[in-house]
């Protein structure tokens, strides 16, 4: 799922030597989503290093907690219209998961991302954390490929107000909008 042109500049063994380095006998151990939550420091980590590039923000673990939990989405469709790394979807697990329930069991989890190298990042963030999801590349503002106009049951989103790339005519009799 990574971008192929900044790895390809890797050595072959550095791979094998992070996947060595990430799964020691203490880990073997530990119960709970480790590999997840060390997926989320990364993102965290690169976020802070790389984001803020075409006003696009990575948003923080905190405020994404925050939303899943005000908006407690027990059961249905989750739609993250800029869905970024998948953050909304890993925090709704999170809150399903604290009902001792199965979240693949009661969520779908639909997103849109304009970059595809985000797009990786969201599919590898649901792979880590053992989520499904349906994640397609588009520009929110005009493309609607998973056809959820009225269905989803939860909509969570913290949209980068400030992008590029937005043809405003467009939009401008958009029936989302009237």
């Amino acid at each position: 799922m990574l971008p192929k042109q900044e790895y390809r500049e890797l050595d072959n063994e550095i791979p094998g030597q992070l996947l060595r380095a990430l799964n020691p006998e203490e880990l073997k151990k530990v119960d709970g989503d480790v590999f997840g939550r060390i997926y989320e420091y990364f993102l965290t980590q690169f976020a802070d290093q790389k984001a803020h590039d075409d006003g696009e923000f990575f948003t923080p673990i905190s405020l994404v907690s925050l939303i899943a939990n005000v908006l407690e989405p027990k059961k249905g469709t989750v739609l993250d219209p800029a869905c970024g790394s998948g953050g909304m979807f890993v925090q709704s697990a999170r809150f399903v998961e604290n009902l001792h329930e199965n979240p693949n069991d009661t969520l779908s989890f639909y997103g849109l991302e304009k970059n595809g190298t985000t797009i990786n990042l969201a599919k590898m963030n649901l792979a880590v954390h053992g989520l499904v999801g349906d994640i397609k590349e588009a520009i929110t503002y005009y493309e609607y490929p998973h056809i959820l106009f009225k269905k989803a049951d939860f909509v969570m989103a913290n949209p980068p107000f400030n992008v590029d790339e937005i043809d405003a005519d467009k939009i401008r009799n958009d029936r989302l909008r009237q």
